[in-house]
């Protein structure tokens, strides 16, 4: 796994801020594992944190609406250590603003991934103004997929990321499939 510093370097002072730290890029550019990697940075200093992925049927089948949102995040934060809170594709939520803007008055560091056009929409950003920070991630830059192809012992040239792109679930699922990139020496 490549470690994406400088994302992370720009959303760290934020961590506990009461600002809802949003965010957003492509489909498949990292947003989830730039989630992740902050989680797995907090758990580390011993951070309590709670995370919610709306892409599973788990979570997506027990909490509906904004105020079964709102009732399982408090149901899970009832004693005074700030909680660190995660949402992975929370935008499926009706008026899923609505229950994080309740939620980040609480102690309670709120953070969200999902789309751009979903997340930033006028009319949640106009709900949320003056309390979110956004965070666009993009798709891996060359550099960044060297680093991966050489972690998986395979060579990544930069035909192949022009012609690739920098989408590392694809490269991934390219080298598996089709061995095109060759193995290093």
């Amino acid at each position: 796994m490549i470690i994406r510093e400088h994302y992370l370097a720009k959303i760290r002072p934020f961590y506990d801020s009461d600002l809802i730290k949003i965010i957003t890029g492509i489909r498949r550019c990292g947003k989830s594992v730039i989630k992740d990697q902050i989680e797995n940075e907090l758990k580390a200093t011993g951070k309590k944190t709670l995370s919610l992925d709306f892409e599973t049927k788990a979570v997506s089948s027990l909490i509906t609406t904004a105020d079964e949102l709102h009732d399982y995040v408090m149901e899970h934060v009832r004693d005074k250590e700030k909680t660190y809170v995660f949402f992975d594709e929370v935008q499926i939520i009706p008026d899923w603003n609505m229950a994080c803007k309740s939620l980040r008055k609480e102690n309670i560091s709120l953070f969200i991934t999902g789309s751009n056009s979903k997340l930033l929409s006028k009319e949640f950003t106009k709900e949320l103004s003056g309390r979110y920070i956004s965070f666009r991630i993009r798709p891996f830059v060359y550099k960044e997929l060297q680093q991966y192809a050489t972690q998986l012992n395979r060579k990544y040239s930069l035909a192949d990321y022009l012609l690739y792109g920098g989408f590392l679930k694809y490269l991934s699922l390219l080298m598996l499939r089709s061995g095109f990139i060759t193995l290093t020496t």
